[in-house]
């Protein structure tokens, strides 16, 4: 189901989905979306600390998780987002509608937005949904992010330990083309190529996470309570 009909289902918002208060505080989000199996939470521990689970199997999170970090941050781990091999269509649907329902009820309070995705096979995965006529997942997610948090979220372009230096300048190359409708320097600095597993790249992710979030008043947002 693509991302758009998938909102075309939801037709009205559950309470459930909206978290906007802790302790009589207003929360505030940082969000971590990606498909399954792109290292979102093995990202999420390297960046922030968190002790959350990771897998080699796809669908390691399969539901939407909360970590506050500090005073009203709270972090966001959103579960897989995408065919997930050995779960039913009809979970699958249930999953992408959760996690649309939560994205748009608490786009408000969503101070920021990461999008992971395994940037070694996005050419050879995109080309393979293409030719069913469906619209590369990582694309589409990170397009209604920004359309509905009103700015880009920042991406990490995972494992690009997983191919050789060239394949992986491709798949960048190619993946910031269409999320950007070919304006590639307008995302150019929204970018990061990283390795969970090697560590490189991280450290500039998460300088520009930190930032971010100092800006919109979190001096120190990841310390994890």
């Amino acid at each position: 189901m693509h991302l758009l009909v998938a909102r075309a289902c939801v037709n009205r918002i559950s309470k459930s989905d909206s978290f906007p208060i802790m302790g009589g505080m207003l929360e505030e989000y940082l969000v971590f979306t990606g498909r399954p199996n792109a290292g979102k939470s093995s990202i999420i521990r390297e960046i922030v600390g968190l002790d959350v689970a990771t897998g080699k199997r796809p669908g390691t999170t399969r539901n939407i998780s909360k970590h506050p970090l500090n005073s009203g941050l709270v972090l966001v781990d959103m579960p897989g987002f995408g065919r997930i091999t050995g779960v039913s269509k009809r979970l699958e649907n249930m999953r992408k509608n959760q996690i649309i329902r939560f994205l748009e009820s608490n786009a408000q309070n969503i101070a920021l937005a990461i999008h992971v995705l395994d940037i070694s096979t996005f050419l050879e995965t995109s080309w393979r949904l293409e030719k069913k006529g469906i619209i590369s997942l990582d694309v589409e997610m990170i397009q209604f992010l920004a359309q509905i948090l009103r700015e880009f979220p920042l991406v990490a372009a995972n494992k690009i330990d997983k191919a050789d230096k060239k394949e992986i300048e491709a798949n960048l190359k190619e993946f910031m083309h269409r999320i950007s409708n070919g304006h590639i320097s307008a995302v150019a600095d929204k970018v990061f190529s990283v390795s969970a597993k090697t560590g490189e790249g991280l450290s500039a992710l998460k300088s520009a996470i930190h930032e971010k979030l100092i800006v919109k008043g979190y001096r120190t947002p990841f310390e994890v309570r």
